[in-house]
């Protein structure tokens, strides 16, 4: 189980949330970083997916 500290960490950046976001998998991301993951790895209109558990979000 990790700290609390590692909780309010982006997985991306690996530094505290700056405007988190949670995806529907639950997963949480700073907005910045998800949307910078999402522009590189697909398309502007999607899929989109979470990176850290890999499923596709509608």
């Amino acid at each position: 189980m990790g700290t609390v500290e590692e909780t309010l960490k982006c997985p991306i950046c690996q530094d505290f949330f700056t405007e988190p976001v949670t995806l529907h998998c639950g997963h949480d991301f700073c907005l910045t970083c998800i949307q910078a993951v999402w522009e590189t790895d697909v398309s502007r209109d999607g899929p989109f997916f979470c990176p850290e558990c890999q499923i596709f979000l509608p």
